[in-house]
């Protein structure tokens, strides 16, 4: 991946957050090859993502999974915050009420409300974790799974 990206190992070895280099791709990198073989052991590893081409209004959720009967969209942000944009368009459009956002924060959990373009309103729970729990997500997105209510 690095190579890919036009960066030697000296690059990575002096950078001051790993995290950060070539604007989250290494993150997002990391991310689908600990996604394409979370699932069982028999089932054909494969990765989805989510893409809205609309005039002047495209959209893109890094990751969708299905975790039971949930479909799960993931969005990996490379530093501590970002805008979630195209996850309010996917929450809209598809109706889901639950996602994930991978980060570099310590996990939190919490109901968000937020206005896409044209004042609708999007409600959902985003479920944010550190990049160290990625290997945990099909069990973390469970719909069965016991997650605090704190916020």
């Amino acid at each position: 991946m690095a190579s890919a990206c036009g960066l030697s190992m000296i690059d990575v070895e002096n950078a001051d957050d790993v995290m950060m280099i070539n604007s989250g791709s290494l993150c997002e990198q990391f991310v689908g090859q600990h996604l394409l073989y979370s699932n069982e052991f028999f089932k054909k590893p494969e990765l989805h993502y989510w893409v809205r081409e609309a005039k002047s209004s495209s959209s893109e959720v890094d990751y969708v999974i299905s975790v039971g009967t949930r479909v799960l969209p993931i969005e990996v942000k490379a530093g501590k915050t970002g805008r979630l944009k195209s996850l309010h368009q996917f929450v809209k459009e598809k109706r889901v009420k639950f996602c994930i956002r991978i980060n570099s924060e310590p996990p939190s959990f919490f109901r968000t409300s937020n206005s896409i373009p044209g004042g609708q309103k999007v409600e959902y729970q985003l479920f944010s974790i550190p990049f160290y729990l990625v290997e945990k997500i099909r069990r973390l997105g469970n719909p069965t799974a016991q997650i605090p209510n704190n916020k």
